[in-house]
Formats: structure tokens, sequence, C-alpha cells
């Protein structure tokens, strides 16, 4: 019977704690392609080898900080430019969309 009350709170905290954590692989991504359009950077035609891991709490601001590398594809005046990512950012959930920070 003891045994029972430990689990049952293992499981209620499992339960809350999906409702939080780092953004899928498909939403950072996004992210990651926003802040590179909003920064100037030119527009983004492609993002290949995508990757981010090593996600942990900010300890400085609200959100996760990952480990970012791939490479991304930029149109630049009319020529495909590809540029080799390796950061890591800050992503954050903003108003139900992720956003991603190099800060």
């Amino acid at each position: 019977m003891k045994a029972r009350f430990p689990l049952a709170g293992l499981a209620f905290v499992l339960t809350l704690s999906g409702c939080g954590g780092p953004p899928s692989n498909s939403d950072a991504e996004k992210a990651l392609a926003t802040l590179l359009t909003q920064s100037g950077a030119g527009e983004i035609s492609g993002i290949q080898d995508f990757e981010f891991a090593g996600c942990v709490e900010a300890q400085d601001m609200a959100g996760y900080r990952c480990d970012t590398t791939g490479k991304v594809t930029i149109d630049i005046g009319g020529q495909q430019v590809p540029v080799p990512v390796s950061k890591n950012l800050r992503y954050v959930r903003e108003s139900g969309t992720w956003k991603a920070y190099a800060k």
C-alpha cells in the first residue's frame, strides 16, 4: 500500500512536466529561420542537418538554452549561399509560438 503513494506522486510530476519543456525539433527549426530572417541575414531557402541538443533551462532569462547546429541556405541576390550554424541559442515560447534568441 505504501508503494502506491510515491508512484502516484511521480506520475503526477511527470504529467505536469509534459506541459512545459523545450521546443520540438520542428518548432526550434522554424524559430531559427525566423531569427535569421529578422536579423537581416536574407531570405532563408532551406535548413539542412538541423539539430539541437543539450537543452537546459536558462538561468538568466526565460526559456531554454540549446546547442544548435545545421546548415542554412540563404538566398542572396539570387545566389544560394550555404552558411553553417553552430550556436547556443535560447528558445522561448511567446504567445504560443517558439522564438529563438542569440542572447
